[in-house]
């Protein structure tokens, strides 16, 4: 054997040893950091029941003339995702995926059939003919494209993407928490969030009815023998752990629609609860005895009499032609939709019902359709507004755990928020959102936890924010609210306010003259100056210091009657780069303001 090698050795066949190049710390970060992205919108898909195809990643090919390739391909049922990464800056990445989405979107038939025959993919043939095939035709099919970025897509950029699914990354942490905890039972609010409707999925695409609804037995206990406000209902029947499920979101409709909803899942499911209870359910096999406290949206639902007659009900949520002051036995018809029963008090009974994939699922799956829950439902009469009803399921929902110590402190300090949404840091954290949506300060402000490198929101609120936008003090003449020439502003005042379109038109007006200073600013600031400062980027400008510095400036703009416009603004301002921020430092921003007013107003 050494004789052998020795003989290699002096042919010169001595084998290459090959160098690898060694990666930067820099490098092995952004490596670990697009594995990690990869790995967590996998386990969420997984989690949800769909299965990843192998080999699509890294596969270039050419689609109608266009070479491009595809991150990854999952499937559950009849629904097919093609999933995009990206941690960098989404804006030039979007923008170089867009024609390949515009081709596929245009015509979806024609590029499921591409992937049928392009070899470089042909994960999907193989798994298209041992699962789709015979199973559902191409047309029952839905194909659709989740783009998963890191860093957050500005509206304006969403807005000229046509037909695809932004799996913004606070959602995704949303549907983390959701699909950890509940499992596969979470794919109904998923169908939701990427727009296909519950009756297009799987086995239910082949039902021609349109739209399906079931009916399930009960009382009707009108607000005479409930005390709750005049029109409110209350309805209490038995419904399979599988209808509700299917029907069901906790306290919040919005979920992953809006920032403040993010993590609320999370916080309001305890896994090791869960667990407990579908232990209790296999063992003692059978249904809990307590009910259920919901809401139910009166236009989701139909009441039958006892005679199997319709009970019609006015905006009001009166009974027209029909005075029922008594309980009343009743058939219950509720839509067969997602989302449409809001729970109040009894999540963990309902969700220990899930769909999941743990040793008590076997036991369970057979429970789901069998064992009937009783739920007791409010009804709220369809002229009651949106932010009505989420303001009395808070409400109700302090009532009931008010005593209960597992209700952490967080969770109810963030629905009093929701509670008081008329009060200055309410209406202080909207501003922000609004201010971080467009203008100059587009997504600079920081939203989710996660978030790097932002400009953080608590002073902000505390300090710029609530003096600027006040509307308790009558003699103030340097917040907002004294420039709003809206003729009904005073309502705003009022105790047990529900004025939330002129609500929603004060945040807006508060937005906009903002804004006109800040887009002022930025227009006479270098273009180094006009970023999030951070020690890599010591040029930057935009710290808590600064944004207060720029409230204080508005309120004494207010205050001596000179709020202009952008244009007269840059005038002003000509000479703002030249400026000395950096000596103002942490609280100082009134002393800034004051220094920029005085010289250059």
């Amino acid at each position: 054997m050494i004789t052998y090698k020795l003989s290699l050795m002096a042919k010169g066949k001595t084998k290459k040893k090959v160098t690898r190049k060694k990666l930067s710390p820099q490098e092995k970060a952004v490596r670990k950091e697009k594995r990690d992205q990869r790995n967590e919108v996998s386990t969420i898909l997984k989690n949800i029941g769909f299965q990843r195809l192998p080999y699509i990643d890294g596969k270039h090919f050419e689609y109608d003339n266009r070479k491009t390739e595809m991150d990854d391909i999952f499937i559950s049922e009849n629904v097919i995702l093609l999933v995009e990464y990206t941690i960098g800056d989404p804006k030039d990445h979007l923008f170089s995926k867009k024609i390949f989405y515009d081709k596929v979107n245009q015509d979806k038939r024609t590029f499921i059939d591409f992937l049928l025959n392009e070899e470089k993919l042909k994960s999907f043939k193989k798994f298209y003919e041992e699962n789709i095939n015979g199973n559902y035709s191409k047309n029952e099919l839905r194909l659709k494209i989740l783009y998963c970025s890191k860093k957050s897509v500005s509206e304006e950029h969403k807005n000229v993407i046509v037909d695809v699914i932004f799996f913004d990354y606070h959602i995704v942490q949303y549907f983390k928490s959701l699909t950890k905890v509940i499992k596969k039972s979470s794919k109904y609010e998923f169908l939701e969030f990427i727009n296909i409707p519950v009756e297009d999925y799987g086995l239910n695409i082949k039902n021609s009815s349109l739209g399906s609804s079931n009916k399930f037995s009960g009382h009707i206990l009108p607000e005479e023998k409930s005390s709750f406000d005049e029109g409110y209902k209350i309805v209490s029947f038995y419904i399979d752990a599988d209808s509700l499920l299917k029907r069901s979101y906790v306290l919040r409709q919005n979920g992953w629609r809006d920032i403040e909803n993010i993590g609320h899942y999370q916080r309001m499911f305890e896994a090791k609860k869960i667990s407990s209870m579908r232990r209790y359910l296999t063992e003692k096999n059978r249904v809990f005895i307590n009910n259920i406290i919901s809401t139910i949206s009166i236009d989701k639902i139909k009441l039958y009499d006892k005679e199997d007659n319709l009970l019609s009900v006015n905006e009001n949520g009166q009974f027209i032609g029909k005075n029922a002051t008594e309980v009343t036995p009743a058939l219950i018809e509720i839509n067969d939709e997602c989302n449409i029963i809001g729970l109040i008090d009894g999540q963990h009974r309902t969700y220990a019902y899930h769909e999941g994939d743990d040793q008590y699922e076997t036991k369970i799956s057979k429970m789901r359709t069998i064992q009937n829950l009783l739920v007791t439902g409010i009804l709220f009469p369809k002229v009651e507004s949106k932010q009505a009803r989420l303001k009395f399921e808070a409400n109700l929902f302090l009532e009931i755990n008010s005593n209960q110590t597992n209700v952490k402190s967080q969770l109810k300090q963030e629905i009093e928020l929701m509670i008081s949404p008329f009060s200055s840091v309410a209406i202080g954290k909207r501003i922000l959102t609004g201010l971080n949506k467009s203008g100059p300060l587009v997504n600079l402000i920081e939203q989710y936890w996660y978030e790097k490198g932002k400009i953080k929101t608590a002073s902000i609120v505390s300090f710029g924010l609530r003096p600027l936008i006040k509307i308790e003090d009558i003699k103030a003449k340097d917040s907002i609210y004294f420039i709003w020439n809206h003729p009904d502003k005073q309502k705003l005042k009022q105790k047990d306010n529900n004025q939330f379109d002129l609500l929603d038109d004060y945040i807006m007006f508060s937005v906009e003259k903002i804004r006109d200073l800040l887009i002022a600013l930025k227009g006479n600031l270098d273009t180094d100056q006009w970023k999030t400062y951070s020690p890599g980027n010591p040029k930057g400008l935009l710290t808590v210091t600064f944004i207060n510095g720029v409230l204080n400036i508005l309120r004494l703009l207010i205050e001596n009657n000179k709020v202009s416009t952008v244009e007269n603004y840059k005038l002003k301002l000509k000479n703002i780069n030249k400026f000395e921020f950096k000596k103002y430092k942490s609280s100082q921003y009134r002393k800034m303001g004051e220094a920029i007013y005085k010289e250059y107003f």
